[in-house]
């Protein structure tokens, strides 16, 4: 009975496996066509597609169902909708992409505008991966670091007290590997790179940090 059971669990893990890798696979199909129709300018073809994707989980499609809605000339609030979805689920890209203009001015504006460095760090995906630039116990060297870089929307700072003294730490960017995380140092700007970048997860950073003063 012992070795059934175990023989059954082997073929198990492997129909799982099999299964992951063919969903795997289709999904990359359907990027390729997508990245296609969007490549001839079939855009209603590419929304289509994306869209299915999304449905699916697929967060990078977020992304790329807006821009495809975007070029096809969709109202601009579907587009920030999306452009919304993709940021929060920590794709750093989306926010540059925001049509600030074509947003009525309401709630969401205002939420957008108030919210906080360390608001920004709250909203990121736990499991996902960040660079942490500088740390000090100079809240103001932070917060101008912070200005100066423009990293609003992109990266924000927290307060974490440690060895009786209060810590500023800056971090930046949103990735959903280490490797990434990692690869993404080498493209950063000399600005950002010079007091040597190291890669933090957002879980370590959310369950240790404190409001701001």
């Amino acid at each position: 009975m012992i070795i059934k059971m175990h023989t059954f669990f082997k073929y198990l893990i492997i129909s799982v496996g099999l299964l992951l890798c063919i969903q795997d696979r289709v999904q990359a199909d359907e990027t390729t066509r997508a990245l296609e129709a969007m490549a001839k300018q079939n855009y209603e073809e590419a929304v289509k597609i994306w869209a299915g994707l999304v449905a699916e989980g697929n967060i990078v499609a977020e992304y790329n169902l807006a821009l495809a809605l975007e070029k096809s000339a969709a109202d601009a609030s579907q587009v920030n909708g999306w452009l919304k979805a993709a940021a929060h689920d920590g794709l750093v890209n989306a926010y540059s992409h925001f049509q600030p203009d074509a947003i009525k001015p309401g709630a969401h504006t205002r939420a957008m505008m108030s919210q906080s460095p360390d608001d920004w760090i709250r909203e990121q995906e736990p499991r996902y991966y960040t660079l942490q630039l500088a740390s000090s116990t100079n809240p103001k060297l932070i917060q101008k670091y912070y200005r100066e870089n423009k990293l609003e929307g992109e990266g924000g700072y927290y307060r974490n007290y440690r060895q009786g003294k209060n810590w500023y730490a800056l971090v930046y960017g949103s990735y959903p590997s280490i490797n990434e995380a990692k690869q993404a140092v080498d493209s950063l700007p000399v600005e950002l790179r010079k007091w040597s970048p190291w890669v933090r997860r957002f879980q370590d950073i959310q369950r240790v940090m404190q409001p701001l003063d």
